[in-house]
């Protein structure tokens, strides 16, 4: 259920309308923005898909324990959702319901962390992201740096605020070994999102992962450099799917006549490194030769540039960077949205086009403050260390490729209107 439905419970809860909006119908993080006429529920066009994605979900210990619905940081972050408007009785405007369904994760909800971002993430035909981590608990212990295990729950806010589909091969995947993947696997087939680069079994392997919307099908490959030194098991490779060039070319011609675009998700690149590497230049030129036509970057944990291959046929940005993180460093707390839309043209064929960019912040301090994804272009408001600063400089840093791209301070909502 999208935000379509969505919308629908909340026009009663708030008194929405579909036709003129007063200004106190419009969600109290929203109403310093570009007002549309009417509410307006995402509905997909024929022949067009908008795919949203983002970075690193990277859940720390800490960012767990403060997930605790017990903790005092966890209730104050409720009220002042509840007294924004943004919260109420657990549902979260712009995102789904979603019951806590992981058995024995329920003491731990992640949603307040992403609440405010609900609205811009909910709003597209697919959304994806970057799982760092497993999700494993509560079959195995909570953990942080080196070997990460999530409470299951986070999934739950995962598909509150709209993904669709997980990049779930990192260096990280193995950090439990076998039995930690699997279980995060059964967490993330119980709550209903798609997966792509580990699997559970070869059947899973071998089945591909695609989309179909508007008439549009989207194919999805991913893959990571590696799992930390930990060994993949011998006769289960399937658990990670790992950085070889001829694999991966191989795969994507046979996942190509299957669909209409081929997505690839790269976890890669030099950790905290801002521009990418030689390595990385040569897999996306070799990714974008093969007919890739959307390439996402992950891993280094800072946003690198964007950039589009071969006369505009491929677009990619080399880092995502996180979208939620317990990094203390500000330069690992900057993220963003990434939009781009898949069109089909007069000759039949998919193109990307449109990309744009919404940069996030990671506001929150260990055992302090809550941590709490919110837009950078609203650095005032929430007080974003050297806010105007970080905005200029990821401004120019993300055109430092292309600037066939927008940058903007909030994409569209079903309330308001894309703003710079």
């Amino acid at each position: 259920m999208k935000i379509k439905n969505i919308l629908l419970s909340f026009a009663l809860l708030f008194n929405l309308t579909t036709t003129t909006i007063a200004a106190e119908e419009v969600p109290a993080s929203l109403q310093h923005l570009p007002t549309k006429e009417v509410v307006e529920p995402w509905q997909g066009k024929e022949g067009e898909i908008r795919l949203r994605s983002f970075g690193d979900f990277l859940i720390h210990d800490r960012v767990s324990w403060m997930a605790d619905r017990s903790s005092w940081l966890y209730q104050g972050a409720v009220e002042q959702l509840e007294a924004e408007g943004i919260w109420n009785n657990g549902t979260v405007i712009g995102a789904e319901e979603v019951p806590n369904i992981i058995e024995g994760s329920q003491d731990y909800d992640f949603l307040p962390m992403v609440a405010r971002m609900a609205p811009y993430t909910s709003y597209a035909d697919v959304t994806v992201a970057n799982m760092e981590i497993i999700a494993a608990y509560p079959d195995l212990p909570i953990s942080g740096y080196p070997q990460f295990n999530a409470p299951g729950s986070v999934l739950e806010a995962m598909k509150a605020i709209g993904v669709d589909l997980v990049s779930n091969t990192t260096n990280h995947t193995l950090d439990w070994f076998a039995e930690g993947a699997i279980s995060s696997i059964n967490n993330l087939d119980t709550v209903g999102i798609m997966y792509s680069g580990s699997y559970k079994d070869m059947d899973d392997f071998q089945t591909p992962r695609i989309i179909d919307k508007n008439g549009i099908k989207l194919g999805f490959l991913s893959y990571t450099y590696g799992t930390n030194g930990i060994p993949v098991p011998e006769g289960q490779g399937y658990l990670v799917s790992l950085l070889d060039l001829e694999v991966i070319l191989s795969e994507v011609e046979w996942l190509k006549p299957q669909v209409d675009a081929v997505v690839v998700t790269l976890h890669m690149g030099p950790e905290y490194g801002e521009w990418p590497d030689e390595q990385q230049e040569y897999y996306f030129q070799a990714l974008s030769d093969a007919g890739v036509k959307l390439i996402l970057g992950g891993h280094p944990h800072v946003l690198q540039p964007m950039a589009w291959f071969n006369e505009d046929e491929t677009f990619a940005i080399y880092s995502q960077a996180s979208f939620l993180t317990g990094q203390r460093e500000l330069e690992n707390k900057q993220g963003g949205i990434t939009e781009v839309t898949f069109k089909r043209g007069d000759d039949g064929e998919v193109f990307v086009t449109d990309p744009k960019f919404m940069p996030t912040f990671v506001l929150g301090i260990e055992a302090e403050k809550m941590y709490e994804t919110v837009p950078l272009a609203d650095y005032e408001a929430f007080a974003v260390p050297e806010g105007a600063w970080r905005w200029d400089y990821l401004a120019d840093h993300m055109a430092g490729l292309t600037d066939n791209f927008e940058f903007v301070g909030h994409l569209e909502t079903a309330w308001t209107e894309q703003s710079e």
